[in-house]
């Protein structure tokens, strides 16, 4: 996974071959799978280089059809559905080794005064650099080691493990602080592209939590994201902390399902929700 943040910027770098079509990098990674939050991320890029600067995205809903390989880069190919007075709808498609990896509908809109109110972030949050990182609070909580993703050093992500502000009659609760470790420009596609990014690094762990037994017991999770919605609320910096606050309201055939919000400066800046495989596998097989 990127090393740095430096790293997670080029990654969004994004190469033109032609008009609509895009070719995205891949980083230096012992993994054999491309990290979905990533692709997301670029799909992103790739749609919002064809919208007017005057249209911010608020929503996409993606689609995993086939794991993404770490071999070989990743072309996204940008359909242009729409663009009427306000809104802008882009159909982005990445391919890999000549097949559709992933698929993404995003919606971009004029910005406009209207209606505004937000939840209020929970009181009594512990400060960010008193909560330990998220690998070690899991790994510790699962008797498990935990892939790289979660130690990545482009991302800050630390596990706030006070048990009063996780529960509300949610089957399965966590809350994190996270951020870049670096700096990141001006430019507001770069800040949604990795709020894209880091929204996809926990929102399946949530669903295993309440599992401790099974995997202690010897088992193993295969994960894999299916699909992945987001909405954009309001503009915010990737590179200051935002509170990622995750429930997990249901987990059956296999499947877990989990929303999560991002919140920054008291308010909501961002939703998601995710469906992904939490297959049990015997490591041993």
């Amino acid at each position: 996974m990127p090393v740095s943040t430096r790293e997670l910027l080029n990654l969004l770098d994004l190469e033109v071959l032609d008009q609509d079509l895009f070719r995205g990098s891949q980083p230096t990674t012992t993994w054999q799978r491309t990290f979905g939050g990533q692709v997301l991320a670029q799909a992103l890029v790739a749609a919002a280089r064809t919208v007017d600067a005057g249209r911010r995205l608020h929503s996409l809903h993606a689609n995993f059809l086939r794991p993404g390989s770490n071999d070989a880069p990743l072309i996204y190919d940008v359909e242009r559905m729409r663009d009427g007075r306000t809104f802008s709808t882009r159909l982005v498609r990445a391919r890999q080794h000549g097949q559709v990896i992933f698929t993404s509908n995003l919606s971009f809109k004029s910005v406009e005064d209207g209606l505004d109110h937000s939840d209020a972030m929970p009181h009594g949050l512990p400060d960010p650099e008193s909560c330990p990182p998220l690998a070690e609070a899991l790994e510790d909580r699962l008797g498990q080691a935990l892939p790289s993703i979660w130690r990545a050093d482009a991302l800050d992500v630390r596990y706030i493990a006070q048990p009063e502000i996780t529960t509300h009659n949610h089957a399965t609760h966590m809350r994190l602080w996270v951020r870049t470790t670096g700096a990141l420009p001006e430019d507001p596609v770069v800040h949604q592209a990795i709020l894209a990014y880091l929204s996809d690094i926990s929102l399946l762990a949530v669903a295993v939590l309440p599992h401790e037994a099974a995997l202690r017991s010897g088992k193993s999770i295969a994960p894999a994201s299916v699909d992945h919605g987001m909405w954009f609320h309001r503009p915010a910096r990737a590179d200051e902390w935002l509170f990622y606050d995750e429930v997990s309201p249901s987990a059956s055939d296999a499947l877990g399902f989990s929303t999560g919000r991002l919140m920054q400066d008291g308010r909501i800046v961002a939703s998601c929700s995710q469906e992904g495989l939490l297959r049990l596998v015997d490591p041993e097989r």
